[in-house]
């Protein structure tokens, strides 16, 4: 009987604390590389991947063994430059955009699944490339000289806790 009081004792005393509880710290979570973000190629919606560090660009899509239609991945650089890129472990063959800086479609190129030999941009001023599904940008009628939702493109960046500005200008 004596121990219930006293645990009973205790309880009042815990519940009597009148300290004002402290808000929890705000949680702040940056979108990770699994998350799709909208992103307009021409005139066609699509939600991509964003690869910005440089194990998310070396590692890409290898080992995806499908897309959905409207699905990819944007490899993001800080310079323009001249782009290479390989399919090694990628089983699925994939077309690449390679775009410039203010968002131009430059040229589109078709890679096949596994293949090792080095897929080469024309230009030295791609900023950023665009992988989907083989055939997808014919499918979707988006052909170089068309547009990148560069607004929506800095978006994901900024969700993705880099600073945009250090990719698309």
């Amino acid at each position: 009987m004596y121990r219930l009081f006293l645990v009973l004792a205790c309880l009042g005393l815990l519940a009597c604390d009148n300290q004002t509880p402290r808000p929890a710290a705000p949680v702040t979570e940056e979108a990770g590389i699994e998350v799709r973000f909208p992103l307009r190629l021409g005139a066609v919606a699509t939600r991509q991947r964003l690869a910005a560090t440089e194990l998310e660009k070396a590692r890409g899509l290898m080992g995806t063994p499908s897309l959905p239609e409207d699905e990819g991945m944007v490899f993001l650089y800080q310079e323009d430059q001249q782009m290479r890129f390989w399919m090694k472990d990628t089983p699925l063959d994939l077309d690449i955009a390679f775009v410039a800086a203010d968002g131009t479609i430059l040229e589109v190129r078709t890679m096949q699944a596994g293949d090792t030999n080095t897929t080469v941009s024309a230009s030295e001023r791609v900023r950023f490339s665009v992988e989907m599904a083989a055939g997808w940008f014919a499918r979707r009628g988006v052909k170089p000289g068309d547009k990148v939702d560069l607004a929506a493109l800095r978006a994901g960046l900024t969700a993705r806790g880099f600073v945009a500005s250090r990719y698309v200008p």
